[in-house]
């Protein structure tokens, strides 16, 4: 296979993907019977769900971030996402309202912070604008009068005790909890992947700053998809949703397999349909 054919068959894949995921968002988002006196469990919900396409599409649609560089951080967002909506939907209506009642406390908190860095001093025609928005947004939801700040976690819970009442503390200790390192910049993290040793022996062979070149790995586009599938999964358990579109994670793993064994290259004796594959 060519390297123009390669590129070919993997922009093929990944638009069929990203189509197919928005497919499967619209699908279930038509067939959830909408109850209005539940507005924020379906706005809460959805949004999580629509979170999830975005961030898989958007590492999808960018191979020059498949690396352990960048693709971690989106995958660890991918996690959040996965943690947060499979412990919302244990309690839906109490924990959707504490979501967008901590939400828009940050957001008033961020008006305050804005109106305190102004200070005595007239706003800029921009930052009244920008003001009177955001506090508009916050009002069309709840008087900004009425919304409490909370500067803990918005659950009241650690991320890590969401994920056991979740049933999904695997998730948390093999995908969000590595994950981590890379989007916090910890040293485990920073330590490998920028730094080499020094080949001079009078240094004692001490570590040196590097900015590493690494090659597009197509395993961090599997797992993205892999997460967004768990995610509609979590979705369809819970509010019993059945659909009948194909699935945009099990068509890429069909299609990763079938580009990998005729190339013969990266991905050989990785089997992207496993479904016994560990989720990092």
């Amino acid at each position: 296979m060519s390297e123009k054919s390669d590129f070919s068959q993997i922009e093929r894949l990944i638009v069929t993907f990203v189509q197919q995921a928005r497919t499967e968002l619209k699908e279930r988002w038509e067939k959830w019977p909408i109850d209005l006196s539940k507005s924020e469990l379906h706005e809460v919900v959805g949004a999580l769900l629509a979170r999830q396409v975005t961030l898989a599409r958007h590492l999808a649609e960018c191979p020059q971030i498949w690396n352990g560089h960048i693709a971690p951080i989106l995958l660890r967002a991918m996690a959040d996402v996965y943690i947060t909506l499979a412990w919302v939907l244990k309690d839906p209506i109490d924990r959707s309202q504490k979501f967008v009642l901590y939400g828009l406390g940050q957001a008033k908190l961020q008006i305050e912070h804005r109106k305190a860095q102004i200070g005595d001093r007239e706003p800029t025609p921009e930052e009244t604008i920008l003001i009177e928005a955001s506090e508009a947004w916050i009002n069309s939801q709840r008087f900004t009068f009425l919304t409490d700040v909370n500067v803990g976690s918005w659950s009241g819970i650690p991320t890590r005790q969401m994920a056991e009442e979740a049933d999904c503390i695997d998730f948390y200790n093999y995908v969000y909890n590595p994950f981590s390192a890379c989007s916090h910049s910890m040293w485990h993290h920073i330590a490998r992947y920028n730094l080499r040793q020094c080949a001079n022996p009078l240094h004692q062979y001490h570590q040196v700053p590097e900015d590493t070149e690494f090659s597009i790995d197509s395993y961090n586009l599997y797992l993205a998809a892999k997460y967004l599938g768990k995610t509609f999964s979590v979705f369809d358990e819970k509010i019993a949703i059945q659909v009948d579109v194909p699935s945009a994670y099990e068509n890429l793993c069909v299609g990763l397999d079938k580009l990998f064994d005729s190339e013969g290259g990266e991905g050989e004796g990785q089997d992207f349909n496993s479904t016994e594959a560990e989720d990092a």
